[in-house]
């Protein structure tokens, strides 16, 4: 039987890429945004990132759609945002609060909140960019950004005042649904996290906040794969699968094609349940023939007496785990089929 847990927390995380600046001979066309939290961080510090952080009720509130209508999007047309067909996990789930925007609309709001907030970028579209047939993500940053930037992490609601000033929307059409985490019930703080991923044709200026960012690089997926290998930075779990999906594509148009094509087949949420083995951590992963029928069902590590090669060596079929020897040495180990369309992640060591 499952023991009491934390409550989860809902979340929305952004896998923000851009093309190359500079012609340069790399694994691909495209770079990847991170940040690295802070020393005082209180979930994860000093780990690398994507930007992103906690749902506010703001992000949610139906004075959004009467924004986007002062710019002709209906509520029915704003419906069209995140057209997915097959299963998603619960935090797509619209609430019993009626009142409420769409799930879809708001994860990504608090995406690209949470990426202002953090980075000084603000994702959006104005009259003349609402009308581009381009399938890349637009911003602007013509504006007093360390002004605003201020005002918003102190006030998540003042997003919403923030882009009726500049007469701007979020640009929710250029995120799409990529993936979902939830932290595993080891943890003390618990999230479900819904990751979009958005393309776009150049690097915007970073600008951090600092009492959330220690600092923050545009380098590609394979580069921050090594850097983690080789200790120079920490790449969390999430961060590094999703990364390591990047790797299948060394042109950013078609990963973002990738993207907007695969979503409407639904998501599967990956839940990590972390075994403890006498040489190191193993985390389950959904697909897996040893993950149990409750993900849930403990707030400890299962403790079992067999090194992490030897557990594997228990599984001949389908395998999903990442397995863990320290905060740096880790890989994974995938053998199973897919429903949901998405891409398996590749070895950054073979590349």
């Amino acid at each position: 039987m499952s023991r009491l847990l934390p409550k989860i927390r809902s979340s929305s995380s952004l896998i923000l890429l851009a093309k190359n600046q500079v012609e340069k001979s790399t694994s691909c066309d495209y770079n990847a945004l991170l940040l690295t939290r802070t020393q005082k961080s209180t979930f994860m510090p000093e780990s690398s990132v994507f930007p992103g952080g906690v749902c506010d009720a703001s992000d949610s509130s139906p004075a959004w759609l009467e924004h986007f209508q002062r710019n002709e999007f209906s509520a029915a047309k704003l419906r069209n945002v995140g057209h997915v067909k097959g299963p998603r996990p619960d935090i797509f789930h619209t609430k019993a609060d009626k009142k409420s925007l769409d799930p879809s609309l708001a994860l990504r709001l608090t995406a690209i909140r949470e990426t202002f907030e953090e980075l000084g970028i603000l994702l959006c579209r104005d009259s003349k960019s609402l009308t581009s047939t381009s399938d890349y993500g637009a911003f602007y940053d013509q504006f007093d950004r360390a002004h605003w930037q201020h005002i918003v992490h102190n006030n998540a609601s003042q997003f919403l005042e923030l882009c009726k000033q500049l007469d701007v929307l979020p640009d929710v059409w250029s995120l799409h649904e990529w993936s979902v985490w939830r932290t595993p019930s080891t943890f003390k703080k618990r999230f479900e996290t819904a990751f979009f991923m958005t393309a776009l044709e150049q690097e915007p200026r970073v600008h951090i906040e600092p009492n959330e960012v220690k600092d923050s690089a545009w380098r590609s997926p394979l580069d921050y794969l090594q850097a983690s290998l080789r200790k120079e930075l920490w790449l969390p779990p999430p961060q590094f699968y999703e990364l390591s999906r990047c790797l299948n594509f060394s042109s950013l148009d078609n990963l973002r094609q990738f993207a907007a094509e695969r979503e409407v087949k639904g998501i599967q949420l990956i839940h990590p349940v972390v075994h403890k083995c006498t040489n190191g951590l193993v985390h389950l992963l959904p697909g897996d023939d040893a993950y149990p029928a409750d993900p849930d069902a403990s707030n400890e590590k299962i403790e079992i007496d067999l090194s992490v090669e030897e557990f594997r060596s228990k599984t001949n079929a389908k395998l999903h785990r990442s397995e863990h020897w320290n905060q740096h040495q880790s890989q994974l180990i995938i053998k199973f089929e897919r429903d949901d369309g998405q891409v398996h992640p590749l070895d950054p060591t073979k590349l």
